[in-house]
């Protein structure tokens, strides 16, 4: 009880945040724990989301024509003066390539044409980047430092696209000065920015698996004991297909795959209901075990 009154006089000392939220089309549906994951641990960082009242698809890649893919995301953007926050690396993509083509005049005009509200220039960021701003400034919110945790940070090929965003599309690093920023330990982790096959699984599923597979067997060779992802679609590949994929290949993986706010939810000190951690298909419950005991000694 003394550590959650510590923990509730920190957040109220500390400066609020506002931003505008984007929860994205999946937080109603395979990605309910990413979007209640990331409520609750902006509630506690002392981040206000103000959710975008009438938000609508931002576009994804299924819609073929660009200028209607520019609209969705534009009619979103152009609801409210704050910074976007979204916490799904496709929206966040999305939305930022509709901010880069609204600043071309003719392209601004034909979407303004048909908007309900003109749209006249949006800040996007991902909650990766909020998180860590906050986090970087008040360290103290950490309540279970995730001591020697082994963490394969994976980004997926849209967080950093279109470039000039939250990292170099290349080499990006932010992730892991956030697993360092918790405690724990970020793996090299090669195949890091390598698409987990989610976009082709349609069309092409037996090379979306093999891509899955790939990555997590080089999860696993590196040693990680959990994967950290950003992308629902991502997660629903490596989570959702993992034992499906274990039994096709005759080839154990066993690891847990989180949202990066599930992890810092942990390292806050929420509880799994809290961080919709039982929706996660492989289980993550032995690994919060194993980070409680390294703290309690």
């Amino acid at each position: 009880m003394t550590d959650q009154i510590d923990q509730t006089e920190k957040i109220e000392k500390m400066e609020t945040m506002r931003v505008a939220y984007y929860p994205g089309c999946v937080s109603r549906a395979t990605g309910r724990e990413m979007d209640i994951s990331t409520r609750v641990v902006c509630r506690a960082l002392g981040i206000a989301l103000e959710e975008l009242e009438d938000w609508n698809c931002c576009g994804a890649t299924h819609v073929s024509n660009d200028l209607v893919a520019i609209g969705l995301a534009a009619r979103n953007l152009a609801q409210t003066e704050l910074p976007v926050m979204t916490p799904c690396s496709i929206c966040y993509s999305n939305l930022r390539a509709a901010a880069q083509k609204m600043e071309e005049p003719e392209a601004r005009a034909k979407v303004n044409a048909v908007l309900p509200k003109d749209y006249t220039g949006a800040t996007v960021r991902h909650a990766l980047d909020v998180i860590l701003e906050i986090l970087g400034k008040n360290e103290e919110l950490i309540a279970v430092p995730l001591k020697e945790l082994k963490v394969a940070p994976y980004y997926g090929c849209l967080l950093t696209r279109p470039r000039g965003g939250i990292d170099m599309p290349e080499f990006p690093t932010i992730l892991e000065r956030l697993i360092k920023t918790l405690k724990a330990e970020p793996l090299d982790f090669r195949l890091k920015t390598f698409c987990c096959g989610g976009p082709i699984f349609m069309p092409r599923e037996e090379a979306a698996e093999e891509a899955a597979f790939k990555i997590l067997k080089d999860a696993k060779k590196a040693g990680a004991e959990v994967i950290v992802t950003l992308c629902p679609l991502c997660h629903l590949m490596l989570d959702l297909k993992q034992r499906f994929l274990e039994e096709r290949r005759g080839e154990k993986i066993g690891i847990p795959v989180l949202y990066v706010t599930q992890l810092v939810g942990i390292a806050l000190g929420l509880g799994p209901d809290e961080l919709g951690l039982e929706m996660n298909a492989v289980s993550p419950m032995g690994l919060i075990e194993k980070i409680y005991e390294k703290n309690n000694k």
